[in-house]
């Protein structure tokens, strides 16, 4: 099951890395731990919620 989704994980990956380095060298010094806490959450909650669409859509 975990190698299905690779494809997802470093698709996601891919986008979200790169987004929340910029946001964290360019928000202020008191603001980056905003990108560190927000980015991560982000990119789980996108994954896991790609993995249940597919799902739906495989037993629909």
């Amino acid at each position: 099951m975990i190698k299905r989704h690779w494809g997802k994980y470093l698709f996601l990956l891919a986008i979200i890395l790169p987004i929340s380095m910029i946001a964290i060298f360019t928000l202020p010094h008191d603001k980056r731990y905003i990108a560190v806490a927000i980015f991560p959450l982000l990119f789980w909650v996108l994954y896991y919620s790609w993995i249940a669409l597919v799902k739906r859509k495989k037993d629909a």
